[in-house]
């Protein structure tokens, strides 16, 4: 008997940029804060993401002003880039380090056209802990659901708008 598959939580948004500069801006960990709400990035500001980069997010009421809060350490598997030109969906993969998240996510870019891209997060993600992975992981992704939708609507928001690069 094979193991279950991981519970996935999905969302995606179709964004007025090319597939090359979508993938560059949201698959970089230093930039989500403007998207997540009442979160931080810890890690070095000088590294772009890469396979092996580690990087640190932290949430919370005062996650923002330097305060404790939810942390999800995190360590990029997997990013490649997506080309519109030879229809190649770009993908940036990261392993949950803990301490309360692990799993996987995950960001893949799809071409549309010259003009327009698809962004889909997803989340393959569980709390640690002794409760059953499967139940846990379907009872967080309630709040992951939400949390992505949330982030690619404010990404998308800020593109659609000539945002900040």
């Amino acid at each position: 008997m094979s193991p279950r598959p991981p519970h996935r939580v999905e969302v995606s948004r179709l964004v007025p940029l090319d597939a090359e500069t979508a993938f560059a801006r949201v698959t970089d960990p230093r930039l989500h804060p403007r998207w997540i709400p009442l979160t931080r990035f810890e890690g070095d500001p000088t590294v772009a993401p890469a396979p092996g980069v580690a990087f640190t997010m932290v949430s919370g009421p005062g996650a923002r002003r330097g305060r404790d809060g939810f942390v999800d350490r995190m360590t990029t598997l997997e990013h490649l880039a997506p080309s519109t030109e030879d229809a190649v969906v770009g993908r940036n993969v990261v392993r949950k380090d803990g301490p309360a998240l692990l799993g996987t996510a995950g960001l893949d870019v799809v071409p549309v056209d010259e003009h327009r891209s698809r962004v889909v997060w997803w989340e393959e993600a569980y709390l640690a802990g002794p409760w059953p992975r499967r139940l846990n992981a379907a009872a967080v992704g309630v709040f992951l659901r939400g949390m992505l939708a949330l982030a690619l609507w404010r990404f998308g928001r800020e593109v659609s708008r000539g945002g900040r690069r």
